[in-house]
């Protein structure tokens, strides 16, 4: 048995320990995030508030959904996934959030498992496509080369004054 077959992916309760267990391995792993991104974990933990809401779609952000992670036999978190949309893109895309792998379990088949379950969660949407945003950190080489054997082609890319941004989405 591989370490892949040891793998459950679970929804997690945005209010739970087991969501800030996610957290810290998501700022493990995203260590310059940007400001709304560092705000993204409270505003997930009051997502159904009626003035989070509001907030969110000023900012661009129409819904936050599920959040998943792949739990190992030890019932530890080794990385995670989630959806959301946009207010630009609503009617026809869905997003990948916080798409990752903890550093120490890398090369197993966790991040594989992972697109794999996003996939088929962001099909459940009937949308046209499934998009996401990465960068040209070093740290996300190897989610670039998973992200394109998917078929997640690349659509943009933003030059910043430090990094550069890349969009990608894939034709559901």
């Amino acid at each position: 048995m591989n370490t892949n077959d040891m793998i459950e992916i679970v929804e997690i309760n945005i209010k739970g320990a087991s969501f800030d267990e996610a957290e810290k391995v998501i700022r493990s792993v995203f260590t310059s995030m940007s400001f709304s991104e560092r705000v993204s974990f409270w505003v997930y933990r009051h997502k159904e508030n009626y003035f989070v809401k509001k907030m969110m779609r000023l900012f661009g952000i129409a819904s936050l959904m599920n959040v998943w992670v792949a739990k190992d036999k030890n019932d530890e978190i080794c990385g995670t996934t989630g959806l959301y949309t946009c207010c630009k893109d609503e009617e026809e895309a869905i997003w990948l959030s916080w798409f990752c792998v903890a550093p120490n379990k890398r090369g197993q088949g966790i991040g594989k498992r992972l697109i794999e379950f996003s996939i088929e969660k962001a099909k459940e949407h009937n949308k046209k496509y499934f998009r996401l945003y990465t960068s040209n950190d070093p740290n996300e080489a190897t989610a670039q080369i998973l992200y394109e054997k998917y078929g997640f082609v690349k659509t943009r890319e933003v030059k910043h004054k430090t990094w550069v941004e890349i969009n990608r989405e894939l034709k559901l």
